[in-house]
C-alpha cells in the first residue's frame, strides 16, 4: 500500500469518496463508572467523517480524508489508523502549533447490554478548528477533490469554527459534478445558544445535498418531527433521503420508499454506528445498488460497530 492509502484490490474505476471533518483521539475506558474513578484508557480513532472514511474503505470503496491535525503524537497515531485502514491521508495538512483535538468517552452502567456512553471533548483550538477554505485550494486536496466522486459533510463541522464553516460551504458551492453526502449528526452542546441559527444552517445544508442521512432523534431535536414522510415533506429536493431508528430505517429515492427494519445483533454501545451505517448507504449508491440494497449493506455495515466501544469499523 502507498502512502496515499489508496486499497490496491479495487478497481481503479470505483470512485473515490473525499470526507471532509475532524478527526479526534478517543479515549476510552477499559472499564465503566464516572471518570474521577477509571484509572486506565484505551487509545482510539474518532471523528464522525473519519468512521465513515474507515468503514468505506473496509466496504471495498476508496475513501479519503481532508482534514486538519496537530504535529503531535496523537497526531500522528491518526494518521498511522487511517493508513492501515486504506484510506487516503494525502489530503490531510499538519499543524505546526496547535494541537490534535480529543474526547474522553464516561461509560455509565448498561441497560439490557448495552452501555450508556457519554463524551467529554477537548477540542477547543484544535488544529481543525483552524480550517479555512484555504485548505481546499492547496495541491494536495485539490489532487484528492479532482477523483473524488463523491464528498461526504456532517453537520459537526460547521460549528466547530467559522472557518470550517466557510470551507464546508465552498465545498457545496463548488461542487461541479461531483454528489455531495450530508449526515445531519447533530450536536446540541456545539450549537448551544445558537439553535435557530443551527436549525437554518444544517436546514440548508440537507436542502443542498444529494444524499441527506439523519436519525430519528436528531431530525425531531433540531426539526421538531422524526417522521420519515414529515421529513421528506420538509425536504423534497435531495434524490436520497434516510432516516435511522432504534428499530430500523426508512429511505427514499425520489418518491420510492423503503422501510427496513434493524439486524439482530449484539449491542454493546451504539456510537459510531450510525456512521458505518452512512458509510454502507454510500458505498451501495456508488456501486449502483437498489434503494433496497443500499439500505441492506448500510445495515449489515452498522452491526459490525454495535459489537465494540470503538467508534468504527475493525
Amino acid at each position: 500500500m502507498s502512502r496515499s492509502g489508496i486499497v490496491t484490490n479495487v478497481p481503479e474505476h470505483t470512485p473515490l469518496v473525499a470526507c471532509f471533518g475532524e478527526g479526534l483521539i478517543a479515549l476510552v475506558p477499559t472499564s465503566t463508572g464516572p471518570l474521577e474513578d477509571v484509572r486506565t484508557f484505551e487509545r482510539s480513532l474518532a471523528g464522525a467523517e473519519w468512521n465513515v472514511a474507515i468503514a468505506l474503505a473496509s466496504a471495498h470503496t476508496p475513501s479519503a480524508v481532508i482534514s486538519r491535525l496537530g504535529d503531535d503524537g496523537f497526531g500522528r497515531f491518526l494518521l498511522s489508523a487511517l493508513d492501515e485502514h486504506g484510506v487516503d491521508t494525502s489530503a490531510i495538512e499538519i499543524d505546526p502549533t496547535a494541537p490534535t483535538g480529543l474526547y474522553v468517552k464516561e461509560l455509565g452502567p448498561a441497560t439490557q447490554g448495552v452501555l450508556a456512553s457519554s463524551m467529554h471533548y477537548y477540542r477547543a483550538m484544535s488544529a481543525a478548528t483552524r480550517i479555512t477554505p484555504a485548505l481546499l485550494e492547496t495541491p494536495a486536496v485539490q489532487r484528492v477533490l479532482a477523483k473524488a466522486r463523491l464528498v461526504h459533510t456532517t453537520g459537526i463541522t460547521p460549528a466547530i469554527s467559522d472557518g470550517a464553516r466557510a470551507a464546508q460551504d465552498a465545498l457545496f458551492a463548488e461542487r461541479g459534478d461531483r454528489l455531495i453526502s450530508f449526515d445531519l449528526n447533530w450536536r446540541p452542546m456545539l450549537w448551544e445558544g445558537r439553535e435557530d441559527e443551527a436549525r437554518e444552517v444544517l436546514g440548508g445544508y440537507m436542502a443542498r445535498a444529494d444524499i441527506v442521512q439523519c436519525s430519528s432523534s436528531d431530525a425531531a431535536a433540531l426539526f421538531g418531527t422524526s417522521d420519515a414522510a414529515a421529513l421528506r415533506a420538509a425536504f423534497p429536493a435531495p434524490r436520497y433521503l434516510v432516516v435511522t431508528r432504534e428499530d430500523g430505517s426508512v429511505a427514499f429515492d425520489g418518491a420510492e420508499r423503503v422501510d427496513a427494519p434493524a439486524l439482530d445483533a449484539t449491542v454493546v454501545e451504539t456510537i459510531g454506528a450510525g456512521d458505518a451505517f452512512a458509510a454502507g448507504f454510500l458505498a451501495g449508491v456508488l456501486a449502483g445498488l437498489s434503494l433496497a440494497g443500499c439500505v441492506a449493506r448500510a445495515h449489515r455495515l452498522a452491526t459490525r460497530v454495535l459489537g465494540t466501544t470503538r467508534d468504527h469499523v475493525d
